[in-house]
C-alpha cells in the first residue's frame, strides 16, 4: 500500500504536460503575495514596536516585488497558449455569452496585472530611502503611503487573481 502511495506520487506530477506544470506554478506564484502581503502588513504595524521591523519589511518587500514581477512574466509567457489558435481564446470569442470574458476581464487583468509590483517598488523605495526614519513623527505621512501602496496593490492583486480564476473555469488553458 504504501508503496503505491509513494507511485502515484512521482508519477502523478510526472504525468502532467509541460502547459500544466508552468500553469501550476503561475497558480503558485499567484498564492505567495498573499502570505507575502501579510507579512509586509504585520511589519508595517511593526515599524514603532521593534528596530529590526524596518529591516526586515524591506526583505519582505524585496521578496514580495520579485514574485510579482516573476507572477507578471510567467503570465506573458503563458499567454502565448491562450492566444493559439483552437486555445481558450477562441474559445471564449466563438459565443457572445463568453465573448465579454476575454473582451473586458481578460483585457482589464492583463493591464492591471502592471499596478500591484509597481506599488510594491514604491513602498520598497520609501522603506529604502527613509529607513528607520521613517518612524519619526515628522514621517507619518510618507508612512502611510507605505500602507496604501500595500494595501491598493494587494487588492490589485485579488482583482487579477478573481478575474483569471473566473476566465480559467469557463475556459481553462490546455
Amino acid at each position: 500500500m504504501m508503496y503505491n502511495m509513494l507511485k502515484q506520487l512521482i508519477l502523478g506530477p510526472a504525468s502532467l504536460s509541460y502547459w500544466d506544470i508552468l500553469t501550476d506554478f503561475h497558480g503558485f506564484l499567484a498564492i505567495m503575495p498573499l502570505i507575502l502581503f501579510g507579512i509586509a502588513l504585520a511589519l508595517y504595524f511593526s515599524l514603532d514596536k521593534f528596530a529590526q521591523a524596518v529591516v526586515w519589511l524591506k526583505r519582505a518587500l524585496y521578496v514580495l516585488l520579485a514574485n510579482l514581477i516573476l507572477l507578471d512574466s510567467v503570465g506573458l509567457y503563458i499567454y502565448a497558449p491562450y492566444r493559439a489558435t483552437g486555445g481558450p481564446r477562441t474559445f471564449l470569442k466563438s459565443s457572445p455569452e463568453t465573448a465579454w470574458l476575454h473582451e473586458i476581464l481578460f483585457e482589464h487583468k492583463e493591464f492591471l496585472a502592471y499596478a500591484p509590483w509597481l506599488l510594491a517598488l514604491v513602498a520598497l523605495v520609501i522603506v529604502m530611502a527613509f529607513g528607520s526614519g521613517i518612524s519619526e513623527p515628522e514621517n507619518k505621512k510618507i508612512k502611510r503611503l507605505i500602507l496604501f501602496s500595500l494595501a491598493v496593490s494587494l487588492v490589485f492583486v485579488l482583482v487579477v487573481a478573481s478575474e483569471a480564476v473566473l476566465i480559467t473555469k469557463v475556459a481553462p488553458l490546455k
